[in-house]
């Protein structure tokens, strides 16, 4: 599944690039660089997914078009991007 993300420059005088994930509320993360940002926003997603997963919270698991979201005032500005995920890694034992 693509989900789509938004990376957007921090404002100040540490380059950073924070990432939201409009389709999993209160999923975000930052990385120094745009390649960076796209490489955590995976990370955050599967870690959050898994926590809400953990604690039986329930999740609706959706993929937005970023068309529709871009359209919103809070998405204004940044880069629009798909992160390509496989939950079914979520039910995957750890390795050890």
């Amino acid at each position: 599944m693509d989900i789509p993300i938004l990376i957007q420059k921090s404002v100040g005088a540490k380059k950073q690039y924070g990432v939201t994930v409009p389709d999993i509320p209160g999923c975000v993360t930052t990385g120094e660089t745009v390649d960076k940002a796209m490489s955590n926003a995976t990370k955050a997603i599967y870690g959050h997914v898994g926590h809400l997963l953990e604690q039986g919270k329930p999740f609706e698991l959706r993929a937005s078009e970023v068309e529709t979201l871009s359209q919103e005032p809070d998405y204004a500005g940044g880069i629009w991007a798909l992160v390509s995920l496989d939950f079914a890694k979520l039910d995957d034992p750890p390795d050890d």
